[in-house]
C-alpha cells in the first residue's frame, strides 16, 4: 500500500494565498516602506547582474576594433567598460548582502508573531479538534514547520528572489539586441509547459505526505516517552520499538517517494535550459552571419544566458527545500487559523445547580470503521454519583471522553442539562464538565501557580484548603517532604518529580477549585493501591459530593459507594441499577467483582 494511502493529515496546510494572508495581518507585518526598499534592491541587484553580462559581450567589439556608444573605441574604452563591470559586480555583491539581511529580519519577526498566533489558536480550538490533530502534530506545527520555514528562507530566499527577476530582465535584455530572441522563450515555454505544470502539482501533495508522516512520528515519539513506565512494566520495549520503527520507515518511505518528482523537476529544467542556450547561440550565428548583429551583440545574448544558468539551477537543486519551506508554512498557518474557522456557537447560560446527563442515540466509530458505540442511550441523574465498570475495550473511555467533549460523536447528542453541547461553543463545555484522568499533567511552575490554573482569582486561604481536602494539608508529612517552599515550591518540568499519588492529589485539588458541576473520573484514583488508598479515594468521594459524577471504576470498591452502577460490554449497557442488587442478580457484575476482591 502506497504510504499516501495510509496518511492522512487532519488538518491540511493552508494554500500559499491562505498563507500569505495570514502573513500580512501579523503585527510584524512588512510596510509600505519595506516593499519599496526591497524591490528597489532585488531590481537594482537583478539589473547590476544582467547589465555585466551585456557589457562583457560587447567588449568582443572593442577587441576586434569596433566603437561602443559613448564608450568610443580604443585602450581608453576597453578600461572604462572593465571599471563598469566592476561597479555592476560591486553592486550585485552588495545588493545580495542587503537583501539576504531584509529577508531574514522580517522572517524572524514574522516566525516570532506566527508561532505565538499557533499556539493561542491551539489553545482556542475545540478539543476534539486539537486531539484528532495530535500533541506531537501540534507541537510540530508550532516549532520544527517553522524553524523549518525560517531555514529554507534563510537559505534560499535570496536566490529564489533574484531568479523570479532574472527571467523576465533576461528576457528583456535579449529583446533589446533583438526581438527574435523572445520567439525562443515563447516557444520553449509551449513546448514544456503541459510537463511542468504537471510535475508542480504532484510536489504539495507529496511533501505534505512527508510533513504527515514526520508529525505522526512524533506523535508516537511522545505516546512512548509518556508510557515507558507502563511499556517498562509490561515489559511491551519490543512492541514500543516496533511501532516507532515502523513509523520512522513510514516517513523516510514518502520522502523516497517524493525524490523522483524533484528529479524529474531538474531533469525538465535541464532540457528547457539545453533549449535556451543551443537556440540562442544558433540565432546570434544566424544573426551575426546576416549582418543583423554585430559579434559583440551576439555574444552578450549568449553571456546573458549563461549568467542565467546558475541561479535557475540554484532554484531546481532547492526545489524541494522550496517546497517543504512552502508545505512548512502551510501547516503552521492552518493551525493559526483553527479556532478562527470554527462556527462561532453561542453561549448558554451557566448551569446554577448540579445538571443531569443525558447520552441520546449516541454513535462514536473510530477511525479505520470499528463502532465502539452505537445508538446509545443513558442518564446520569443529577447530583449523583454512578460508577461505569467493565472489561476492558468495552467503551467505558471512549464514552467518558464523549461527554467531556474531548471527541465528537458521529451521530447522536450529549445534553447537560437543557443544553445540547454540540451547539455550544467549547468553552462552555469545559467551564461545566472536567474529566481527570490517570494522566495528570503539572504545569511547570509554583505549586500556588499550577492551582491558580483553575481559579485565577482564588486566596492562598482557598489553595491550603483544597490541599487539604485532598491530603495535602500544611501539618501533613506528604506536604513539608513535598513542598518545602509552600505554594512557592516549583513543579512541572525542571522540577523534582513528585510522586504519582502526589500529583494526582494536586489534580484533585484543582478540581475542587474549579467546581465544576459536572466530573468524570476515568482511574483518577489509579495510584490508590498505595499506602495513600484510602486518602486518594476519600478525596475523590469528597469532590464528587454534591455534583453529577461518572467514575470509570476499575477499582470496584469505588462503585460500591456509588449511586448507581452501570455495567458496560462490547459499547452496550448490559446490567444498571446499585452494587447490592448487582450482586443479587449475580450476573456479569457479580462475576467481576468477585474476581476483583479475590485478586
Amino acid at each position: 500500500m502506497a504510504v499516501s494511502e495510509r496518511v492522512a493529515d487532519a488538518l491540511a496546510p493552508a494554500t500559499l494565498r491562505e498563507s500569505w494572508a495570514m502573513l500580512r495581518g501579523l503585527p510584524s507585518r512588512p510596510s509600505l516602506r519595506w516593499y519599496v526598499t526591497f524591490f528597489a534592491i532585488s531590481i537594482a541587484t537583478v539589473v547590476s547582474m544582467v547589465g555585466s553580462s551585456n557589457l562583457l559581450g560587447y567588449s568582443v567589439d572593442l577587441i576586434n576594433g569596433h566603437a561602443l556608444p559613448v564608450l568610443g573605441s580604443g585602450y581608453d574604452a576597453m578600461l572604462w567598460l572593465l571599471i563598469l563591470v566592476g561597479l555592476a559586480i560591486l553592486a550585485e555583491t552588495a545588493g545580495r548582502a542587503a537583501l539576504q539581511w531584509v529577508i531574514n529580519t522580517l522572517a524572524r519577526r514574522l516566525s516570532v508573531d506566527l508561532r505565538k498566533a499557533a499556539l493561542t489558536s491551539s489553545l482556542r480550538a475545540p478539543v476534539p479538534d486539537v486531539m484528532e490533530l495530535g500533541t506531537g502534530n501540534v507541537i510540530s506545527r508550532i516549532t520544527q514547520d517553522i524553524d523549518n520555514t525560517v531555514r529554507i528562507v534563510a537559505m534560499v530566499g535570496v536566490r529564489l528572489v533574484i531568479t523570479i527577476l532574472i527571467l523576465p530582465s533576461s528576457l528583456i535584455a535579449l529583446m533589446a539586441i533583438h526581438w527574435s530572441y523572445s520567439l525562443l522563450f515563447v516557444l520553449i515555454v509551449l513546448v514544456m509547459y503541459p510537463s511542468g505544470r504537471a510535475t508542480l502539482q504532484a510536489i504539495p501533495a507529496a511533501t505534505n505526505i512527508v510533513s504527515s508522516t514526520e508529525a505522526r512520528r512524533n506523535n508516537l515519539l511522545l505516546d512512548t516517552i509518556r508510557g515507558i513506565d507502563t511499556l517498562r512494566v509490561l515489559k511491551l520495549g519490543a512492541w514500543g520499538v516496533k511501532r516507532m520503527r515502523s513509523a520512522s520507515w513510514t516517513a523516510v518511505q514518502a520522502t523516497a517517494d517524493r525524490a523522483p518528482i524533484f528529479t524529474r523537476l531538474l531533469a525538465l529544467g535541464s532540457v528547457a535550459y539545453g533549449f535556451l542556450l543551443i537556440g540562442v547561440i544558433a540565432v546570434s550565428a544566424y544573426l551575426v552571419a546576416h549582418g543583423q548583429l554585430s559579434v559583440g551583440a551576439g555574444t552578450a545574448a549568449v553571456f546573458v544566458i549563461v549568467r542565467m544558468e546558475v541561479h535557475v539551477f540554484n532554484v531546481l537543486f532547492f526545489a524541494s527545500e522550496i517546497q517543504s519551506a512552502s508545505t512548512s508554512l502551510g501547516r503552521a498557518v492552518a493551525l493559526a487559523q483553527m479556532a478562527d474557522r470554527t462556527e462561532e456557537l453561542a453561549q448558554a447560560p451557566d448551569c446554577l445547580e448540579p445538571p443531569s446527563v443525558t447520552v441520546r442515540d449516541l454513535t462514536f466509530t473510530y477511525p479505520g470503521g470499528t463502532a465502539i458505540l452505537k445508538d446509545f442511550n443513558v442518564t446520569l441523574e443529577a447530583g449523583t454519583t454512578t460508577a461505569l465498570v467493565g472489561t476492558s475495550g468495552a467503551g467505558k473511555s471512549t464514552l467518558a471522553g464523549l461527554i467531556a467533549g474531548l471527541q465528537r460523536p458521529d451521530s447522536g447528542a450529549v445534553m447537560v442539562g437543557d443544553v445540547d453541547t454540540s451547539t455550544v461553543a467549547d468553552t462552555w463545555t469545559t467551564r461545566h464538565v472536567a474529566l481527570i484522568s490517570q494522566e495528570v499533567h503539572l504545569f511547570a511552575g509554583t505549586l500556588g501557580d499550577d492551582l491558580r490554573m483553575a481559579d485565577t482569582t482564588a486566596s492562598d486561604k482557598a489553595l491550603f484548603d483544597a490541599l487539604g481536602q485532598v491530603g495535602l494539608g500544611q501539618d501533613t508529612t506528604p506536604y513539608h517532604r513535598w513542598f518545602p517552599q509552600g505554594l512557592n515550591t516549583l513543579i512541572g518540568a525542571g522540577a523534582e518529580d513528585l510522586p504519582p499519588e502526589v500529583q494526582q492529589q494536586i489534580a484533585l485539588a484543582r478540581i475542587i477549585l474549579r467546581d465544576p458541576p459536572v466530573l468524570i473520573m476515568d482511574e483518577a484514583t489509579s495510584e490508590a493501591g498505595s499506602e495513600n488508598a484510602l486518602l486518594l479515594e476519600s478525596a475523590a468521594a469528597e469532590i464528587s459530593r454534591n455534583r453529577t459524577t461518572l467514575v470509570v471504576a476499575h477499582r470496584l470498591n469505588q462503585a460500591v459507594v456509588a449511586d448507581r452502577i452501570l455495567v458496560m460490554e462490547q459499547g452496550e449497557i448490559v446490567e444498571d441499577g446499585r452494587h447490592t442488587e448487582l450482586m443479587e442478580l449475580n450476573g456479569r457484575y457479580a462475576q467481576l467483582y468477585r474476581r476483583w476482591s479475590a485478586h
